[in-house]
C-alpha cells in the first residue's frame, strides 16, 4: 500500500489531488524500492518510494534521468516530480511507459542509440560527476578527475575494496589482489579512454535496466550516471545475462571499439562485481577477485591508439531516427 504521506506529497508536487486519482496498482520496483502505477484523470504514472532511502536517493536518480534525456540518443522516462528534502518517505514520480517486447531490430536500435548518446558528450570537465550519487543502494563517490585510470582506481575500485576488507568479506590475500588491480588501472585503461574521449554513461547498464516500449523503442531506466570511458557501459551489459549479439554489432558499426577492449573488460566488470559483492556477498566476492587477478595479468595492447579524441571526430555519428 502506498504510504499516505507519499500520496499527499505527490498530490501537492504534481497537482494530483484525491479527486484526480482513479486507482493504484502495485508493480515490480526491483529489490530496493516499492512501486505502483497511479491511474489518474491526467493519465497513468509510475511511482516508487523507499522509507529507508536517504533524502538525496531519488533526487540523484531524477538528475541522472534528466541528464540522459538532455544528451539525447536513448529515451528515458520523463521525470514528473521528485520529493523535497523534508519528505517523510522519499519518492519519485515518472512517466508511465507501457512495455512491449524486444525484437532483434529493437536491440540493434539500442546499440546505435547508445553509441550516439556516448559520442554526444563535449564537456571538457574531465571524468566524474558534479555530485555523488548511488548505484543500487550504495553510495557512488564522484567529483572530477583529469585522469581516467586514477578515477577508476580511486573512485570506483578502492572504496569498495576497503569496505569489503573492513567487513571481513575478503581475506588479506584477496584484498592485495584487488589493490594490485587498482594499481594497474591507469596503465591498462588510459590510452583507450584518451583516444575515445569522455562519454556520458548510464552507469548501471544491465538487462534489468533496459525496457522496451509498446512499439519496441528502447528505454533506459535506473541510471547511476557519470562521465567516463564508454566501455564501462558495454562491459557491464555483458554481465548478469548480457545483451543479444545484435546490440553489440549495431554499436560497433556506429562506433568501433579501440584495440584491446577484451583485455580491459575485467577491469570494467570489476566495479559492478564489487558492488554486488558488497550488497549480496556469496559468489560475487570470488567473481570480483577472479576479475582482479585477470587485470593484474593483462598486458597493455600492442596496437597503436589514435590521438586523443580522433575516434570521436572521424567516424559518422549515425544519429538514430527519433
Amino acid at each position: 500500500m502506498i504510504p499516505a504521506s507519499v500520496l499527499a506529497d505527490v498530490g501537492l508536487a504534481a497537482g494530483l489531488g484525491q479527486s484526480n486519482l482513479l486507482g493504484t496498482r502495485g508493480v515490480g520496483g526491483g529489490c530496493i524500492n516499492s512501486a505502483a502505477a497511479l491511474r489518474t484523470t491526467g493519465g497513468t504514472f509510475f511511482l516508487k518510494w523507499n522509507a529507508s532511502a536517504g533524502e538525496g536517493f531519488f533526487r540523484a536518480e531524477a538528475e541522472g534521468l534528466s541528464a540522459l534525456a538532455a544528451a539525447g540518443g536513448v529515451r528515458t522516462p520523463r521525470v514528473v516530480a521528485c520529493c523535497e528534502h523534508q519528505a517523510e518517505v522519499p519518492w519519485l514520480l515518472l512517466e508511465w511507459i507501457e512495455e512491449g517486447s524486444a525484437a532483434k531490430a529493437s536491440w540493434q536500435d539500442l546499440g546505435q542509440r547508445l553509441a550516439s548518446l556516448q559520442r554526444s558528450w563535449s564537456d571538457e570537465s574531465g571524468f566524474g560527476w558534479a555530485c555523488d550519487n548511488v548505484i543500487g543502494s550504495l553510495p557512488q563517490p564522484n567529483g572530477w578527475r583529469a585522469n581516467w585510470g586514477r578515477f577508476w582506481a580511486e573512485n570506483r575500485i578502492r572504496p569498495l575494496a576497503r569496505e569489503l576488507r573492513g567487513a571481513g568479506a575478503v581475506t588479506s590475500h584477496q584484498a592485495s589482489i584487488l589493490d594490485r588491480a587498482a594499481d594497474r588501472a591507469g596503465d591498462l585503461l588510459d590510452a583507450a579512454a584518451s583516444a575515445d574521449g569522455p562519454s556520458l554513461l548510464h552507469g548501471d547498464l544491465w538487462s534489468g535496466n533496459v525496457l522496451f516500449a509498446a512499439e519496441g523503442e528502447p528505454v533506459l531506466i535506473d541510471p547511476a550516471v557519470y562521465v567516463g570511458h564508454r566501455e564501462v557501459d558495454l562491459a557491464m551489459s555483458r554481465l548478469f545475462g548480457g545483451f543479444p549479439r545484435a546490440f553489440y554489432r549495431a554499436y560497433e558499426e556506429a562506433w568501433p571499439l579501440q584495440p584491446g577492449h577484451e583485455l580491459r573488460l575485467p577491469a570494467y566488470q570489476l566495479y559492478p562485481l564489487l558492488v554486488h559483492a558488497r550488497l549480496f556477498g556469496g559468489g560475487y566476492v570470488a567473481a570480483a577477485v577472479r576479475a582482479a587477478a585477470r587485470i593484474s595479468a593483462a598486458q597493455r595492447p600492442s596496437g597503436r591508439h589514435p590521438p586523443a579524441g580522433s575516434s570521436r571526430r572521424s567516424a559518422d555519428p549515425r544519429t538514430p531516427p527519433r
